[in-house]
């Protein structure tokens, strides 16, 4: 649980000054509760790389402070380079060097967050290296086992940007979910990335119609699958689960996302995967069972 404990406590200190219950809009469950909707997110969230991706050959009501409409443009901002990092990494390098790369947020998470008074234990850290060791063995072993063509090096970083955009997208979200209720929260995110998304593609000249059925079947898939559900979920998770557990905890996605695209797109994983898959989940489980926050 949370080091503020549960329910309203409202109790003054460094992550928040204003005395403000620390369970509103929260997920507030017990912690076997709270892993059940971490499995539903990291389910759900886990189909965003497979349904855009090619195959291959109560609430508040108090006016917001200043600081938290700052982070909550912030979060948007982050969250809005995230998925245009990304899936521009998806034209160019493989689905699992691309979900994997941008998996390593935990590293970014657990460095920032010691500046939130929520430095990862021995434990959690120990989780956090292995899981990220894995990581980036799959993602080693992805782009040399199936080739990703010869801007593969490219969609790497854009993969690995989009992690640091997604691990700041996590740290502000751990400090404003814990004044705001989700919806509010969501809503503000969600809608900031879109108001910085649809100039984004306009000034690039991507094409925001004209596509097959089939392609705006698999859209609204992404916005009630990963993005309702998965991303949601997680941020209501926030208010009660530390940032470093949620991004571990999303460190699962890469294997399920290589997985599935294996199946759907017959890109068939290298032996280096069959390493790094056990040592993410190892990671996962080191560090979610090894948190103090949980």
């Amino acid at each position: 649980m949370s080091r503020h404990g549960s329910g309203g406590s409202g109790r003054r200190g460094p992550g928040n000054p204003e005395g403000v219950p620390r369970s509103v809009g929260a997920l507030s469950a017990p912690p076997v509760n709270r892993a059940l909707w971490m499995v539903v997110g990291v389910a759900a969230i886990s189909a965003s790389p497979i349904l855009p991706a090619r195959p291959r050959g109560g609430g508040g009501g108090a006016p917001l402070a200043r600081a938290d409409l700052a982070r909550l443009a912030a979060a948007g901002v982050c969250l809005a380079a995230h998925f245009a990092l990304w899936n521009a990494s998806l034209g160019l390098t493989t689905v699992g060097a691309a979900t994997t790369l941008v998996s390593m947020a935990p590293l970014f998470v657990g460095l920032g967050s010691v500046f939130l008074g929520e430095a990862p234990g021995p434990r959690g850290w120990a989780g956090i290296v292995l899981a990220t060791a894995g990581a980036v063995v799959i993602g080693v072993g992805d782009a040399a086992g199936l080739g990703g063509g010869s801007d593969a090096v490219l969609g790497d970083v854009l993969a690995f940007a989009g992690a640091l955009a997604v691990a700041a997208y996590l740290l502000l979200g751990r400090v404003v979910r814990q004044r705001l209720p989700v919806s509010t929260y969501a809503a503000s995110v969600y809608g900031v990335a879109a108001v910085v998304l649809l100039p984004a593609c306009l000034l690039t000249g991507s094409s925001l119609g004209g596509y097959q059925a089939a392609s705006w079947l698999a859209l609204a898939g992404v916005v009630v699958g990963p993005q309702l559900l998965g991303h949601t979920v997680f941020n209501g998770l926030l208010a009660t689960v530390s940032a470093s557990v949620v991004a571990v905890a999303l460190l699962l996605e890469p294997v399920i996302a290589t997985l599935l695209a294996w199946w759907l797109f017959h890109e068939l994983p290298g032996p280096a995967f069959w390493v790094g898959g056990p040592m993410v989940l190892a990671g996962v489980w080191l560090a979610t069972t090894g948190s103090r926050r949980m």
